[in-house]
């Protein structure tokens, strides 16, 4: 028995030996081993088709008409000088609205800048939203619960939805306004550290969310000069904001707007509007500011020429890479075509390129359906292929941006780092594909009837509704330039369709990726060889 022990102490160790040489030389191989990238492939079109028998038992869906009449009609009361334009809910569309109670009357008090873009609207919305918290607290009126700001460059809308007398909802609304309003202890003041603590927390969720990528694609397509650049993202009046400068921000919107009033049907319970008191009620402004000239903005602006370059935010370690990808979209120089337009349509690019090709109508309609075609989500060509059947991303989308001063189509998404290669190459893949091969007609039936569908939407809800309108006032469309866009969609053809692919994507597409640089950069130096890459720092 004593003669064991050392064989059975023995064995285990040879084991081990054995095991750490297999394990040395399993790294060693892996260390050699190169990492094969997601491979690219052409791109792939889902099908229109309905297949027989299939066909003989579905239903006729019909074609779906646009809606041709207005979304709100227009008070006009010329005994009275109103300060505002009044809109009316049309009666016809109060009856589907699919989101607010019936037993409510939502009151919206909107200011439009159309030619020039607001400063600061970012501080200023935060500012807003803390001094509606602020009222809400000092009155106790639950009205102030249903508070809701949108903000966007040319436009500031704020609503209430409850069932008090919309003179009473108005009289909420206006006091946001007051040349007072921030500074005044008696009228529930704001906390200025508190809306400073805001600002500057969102700039670091934005870093920390990747919504960073946002910012540079601005300033990339539209170059660090143009408007929309110098308005937003104010990062030293983020740290030393004060009471003053925020009523001056304030005031200055207010006094390069347009003011309008949106109120319920008259049909709705509590409807009934005293003009004689909302004109008393109305803010004063107490400081006149200068006027900038948007011509003159736009003819100093130059927009970046785009060349095959590749912008890349470093995010170390990151498991994915964020993608955007798009055009500016431009306008042939027609004078008689603009000025038949409005001059206030415009490219979001800021200004003409010398590769414009599209006049200010087709700009709207192929901003409109060709970031649809590509990215209207499931049905989108990019989703099929790119999800559906290879699998590279859980979801990609396209974005019509159609701004006074720019106009822009961008694809975004976010891929596996491994695919990150072949998920670009894809999306290019298809972007050269729509210039050279006609859609066939059912995938455009489809894509008309999504666009109107939509559309039509649009208008059961009073949010989007709303959004709709302001859009339409800030770029200048009047009804008749709708219902002439909702034709020309109405009667897209492939071959339509491609001409205004021709335009709208020529030249090279602005890219910008934020992932794992050191990981995603082998990918597209093979996949990509003819595109420079660059660095971008980001503050």
């Amino acid at each position: 028995m004593m003669n064991l022990t050392p064989v059975a102490h023995g064995r285990p160790k040879q084991l081990q030996g054995l095991m750490c040489c297999v394990v040395a030389l399993l790294l060693s191989a892996c260390q050699q081993t190169q990492i094969v990238f997601t491979p690219t492939e052409p791109p792939s079109l889902a099908s229109f088709e309905i297949p027989y028998p299939l066909d003989n038992h579905l239903p006729e869906s019909g074609v779906i008409i646009p809606a041709t009449d207005p979304m709100f009609s227009d008070e006009v009361h010329t005994e009275l000088d109103l300060p505002y334009q009044l809109h009316r809910l049309a009666s016809v569309q109060s009856t589907y609205d699919l989101s607010s109670n019936s037993l409510s009357n939502r009151v919206s008090l909107a200011v439009i800048s159309p030619q020039t873009p607001f400063n600061n609207p970012d501080t200023l919305q935060i500012a807003l939203q803390e001094k509606a918290r602020a009222l809400a607290i000092s009155l106790a009126d639950p009205c102030l619960e249903t508070f809701s700001i949108r903000v966007s460059l040319h436009s500031i809308n704020l609503s209430l939805t409850c069932p008090d007398d919309v003179n009473h909802i108005y009289g909420l609304l206006v006091q946001f306004w007051q040349p007072n309003t921030f500074i005044d202890a008696t009228t529930a003041p704001v906390d200025i550290d508190n809306i400073r603590r805001q600002l500057k927390l969102n700039k670091h969720l934005n870093a920390f969310s990747g919504a960073e990528i946002d910012k540079q694609w601005r300033e990339k397509l539209l170059g660090p000069e143009h408007p929309y650049n110098k308005v937003l993202n104010n990062d030293a009046l983020f740290d030393t904001l004060s009471l003053k400068q925020l009523q001056q921000i304030q005031q200055q919107a207010a006094s390069q707007a347009q003011w309008h009033l949106f109120l319920p049907n008259m049909q709705a319970k509590n409807a009934e509007f005293d003009l004689q008191a909302s004109i008393k009620l109305w803010p004063l402004l107490t400081t006149s500011f200068p006027k900038s000239s948007p011509q003159a903005d736009k003819l100093e602006t130059t927009t970046p020429k785009q060349t095959k370059k590749i912008f890349l935010i470093d995010a170390p370690g990151s498991v994915q890479t964020q993608v955007r990808l798009g055009y500016r979209i431009g306008y042939r120089i027609d004078h008689s075509i603009n000025h038949a337009i409005g001059h206030t349509v415009d490219s979001e690019l800021g200004g003409m390129s010398e590769t414009s090709q599209l006049n200010s109508q087709e700009v709207a309609l192929s901003c409109r359906s060709l970031s649809a075609l590509m990215g209207r989500s499931f049905s989108g060509r990019l989703y099929y292929d790119l999800r559906e059947k290879r699998g590279l991303t859980y979801g990609i989308y396209g974005q019509c941006a159609n701004a006074p001063l720019s106009s822009s189509i961008k694809f975004y998404g976010s891929t596996a780092i491994e695919h990150t290669g072949a998920f670009v190459v894809g999306i290019l893949d298809h972007l050269a594909l729509v210039k050279t091969q006609s859609a066939s007609q059912g995938e455009i039936n489809a894509l008309k009837t999504y666009l109107i569908g939509e559309d039509l939407l649009s208008q059961d809800n009073s949010i989007q509704r709303e959004n709709q309108y302001l859009q339409q006032l800030a770029t200048g469309l009047t009804q008749v330039d709708v219902q002439k866009l909702n034709a020309e969609l109405q009667a897209l053809t492939p071959k339509r369709l491609q001409q205004l692919a021709n335009g709208a994507f020529s030249g090279e597409p602005l890219i910008i990726l934020r992932g794992d640089i050191d990981r995603i950069i082998p990918d597209l130096t093979s996949k990509l060889p003819e595109w420079q890459l660059e660095r971008v720092k980001v503050d």
